[in-house]
């Protein structure tokens, strides 16, 4: 065999390595994601589930802006928080949106890090969990309540938030539901945007109405969404936290109101 031949063949060689390589590398990420995403269906499966009141949901109750009212009968879980403290001692709350992956609970420790690679049960797992900001209260009462999400690969977690830059979907999926031991929530969304996890990072306080307001017009300035939903200085906010990879340490902040409890 001449040198040429042995060189394509050691080229050939080395490409299908790289495949092999590469394909192992992407299985095994998936096989990581669906770890995490059994955990939580089997969390969320032992939920009980009841309709959600007519009027009260999202687009499929005429909140969208298309002017189309989907029929789609919506479900709430129904959380026994009592019974979940015992293997999940962190939980705080419980989130969902309909039609997505997003139906997970709501952990708090007293640190933003712990939840950020564990999942809510303790284990060890890049996915990580839904958190709350530890500076806030665990009852969902303060006037800027900040909730974190990783962005995965397969949509799971806070990936699925990425689409409200797509303006039918957000207007197909307007309402986010929060629920604590104390409280049911419902959050209307109203801007999402793109911020530095460092300079632009959501405020949990606000020294005045004006400071609040003039922080609500510029995320709703910056918006990658539109929204007529109008918000006084009197509404509580919630922001959904997940990375993006606009540019370094970018953060994809998606933000809504509370409305009525």
């Amino acid at each position: 065999m001449n040198k040429k031949k042995k060189a394509l063949f050691v080229i050939l060689g080395v490409c299908i390595l790289a495949v092999v390589f590469f394909t192992t590398m992407i299985v095994r990420e998936l096989l990581i994601d669906r770890q995490s995403q059994t955990f939580f269906d089997n969390l969320a499966a032992e939920v009980e589930r009841r309709p959600d009141s007519p009027g009260t949901g999202g687009a499929q109750h005429g909140l969208g802006q298309t002017g189309e009212t989907d029929t789609t009968e919506a479900w709430l879980p129904y959380v026994d928080f009592d019974s979940l403290r015992h293997v999940l001692p962190g939980i705080v709350g419980w989130i969902k949106l309909d039609a997505s992956p997003i139906d997970y609970p709501v952990m708090q420790y007293s640190d933003n890090d712990y939840f950020l690679e564990r999942l809510p049960d303790g284990t060890q797992h890049r996915n990580g969990s839904i958190y709350l900001d530890y500076r806030n209260n665990s009852d969902f009462s303060d006037k800027s309540i900040l909730i974190y999400g990783h962005e995965t690969r397969e949509g799971v977690m806070f990936g699925v938030l990425k689409n409200y830059r797509d303006q039918d979907f957000y207007e197909a999926n307007p309402i986010i539901n929060l629920h604590s031991p104390e409280k049911d929530f419902k959050i209307i969304l109203f801007a999402g945007h793109v911020a530095h996890s460092i300079r632009d990072h959501p405020p949990l306080q606000f020294q005045s109405d004006e400071e609040f307001l003039a922080y609500i017009e510029h995320i709703k300035r910056n918006s990658v969404f539109r929204s007529d939903v109008e918000v006084s200085a009197n509404d509580r906010i919630v922001s959904l936290v997940t990375c993006t990879y606009d540019f370094d340490d970018a953060r994809l902040i998606i933000v809504g109101k509370i409305l009525d409890e």
